[in-house]
């Protein structure tokens, strides 16, 4: 079983985090920014939840995000904290977060969160506006990898340009079956607008599942 770090400097959030995510998961914290990069490197967590802002240091987390990014780009970081400022979220998630959550948010939230951001999905605070404010497209390979066959073969069809009832035609299903397949796709890939999901379609289509 791979761990979960948390860092924070209040150690009622990693408790709190213990409580929530303990029966399943080996939680492991750290108080500020140098000790929970020690930590990253010595555990390799399979998530890691981290807070933003850190005495002293007023957006210290996004730096710790930069080092983490830059070590393993692959690593599942999932931001909680009680910034919900538009720009501040967009910042953290160009720098490595594939996940944003509010510290209010209730208990069960938390460990969905985690269970996303652990496959490579993103998962944003439906709380958050983000609405005009420019994200980085960013394609997990480990989220392309969990789709099926079927799910990558309308996606890429739907990069095409293909409709919903020639894809239907093409892998000899019914267009409900494709409707179907094509948001599944989007739940696994983590793809809230329709745009991001023409994009990434389009991105399939071509050849490339590394880039959007």
């Amino acid at each position: 079983m791979s761990s979960i770090l948390v860092v924070d400097d209040h150690p009622i959030i990693a408790e709190a985090c213990r409580i929530v995510l303990g029966d399943v998961e080996d939680v492991v914290a750290a108080r500020d920014v140098p000790s929970g990069y020690e930590a990253f490197l010595e555990h390799r967590p399979g998530v890691v939840i981290l807070d933003l802002t850190f005495p002293g240091e007023a957006l210290g987390g996004v730096d710790l995000l930069h080092r983490i990014s830059s070590d393993a780009p692959l690593a599942r970081i999932l931001v909680f904290s009680m910034h919900a400022d538009a720009n501040i979220v967009a910042s953290a998630i160009k720098a490595g977060a594939i996940g944003y959550l509010l510290k209010d948010s209730s208990p069960d939230e938390l460990p969905r969160a985690v269970r996303q951001v652990r496959l490579g999905h993103r998962y944003v605070d439906e709380r958050i506006n983000l609405r005009g404010v420019p994200l980085p497209d960013r394609v997990d390979t480990g989220a392309i990898a969990t789709l099926t066959r079927r799910e990558k073969q309308a996606l890429s069809l739907l990069g095409e340009g293909t409709s919903y009832s020639a894809i239907a035609e093409e892998l000899d299903i019914t267009p409900r079956a494709v409707a179907r397949l094509i948001k599944q796709a989007r739940i696994k890939l983590g793809i809230r607008r329709t745009s991001d999901l023409l994009r990434r379609a389009r991105a399939l289509a071509g050849g490339d599942d590394t880039t959007n």
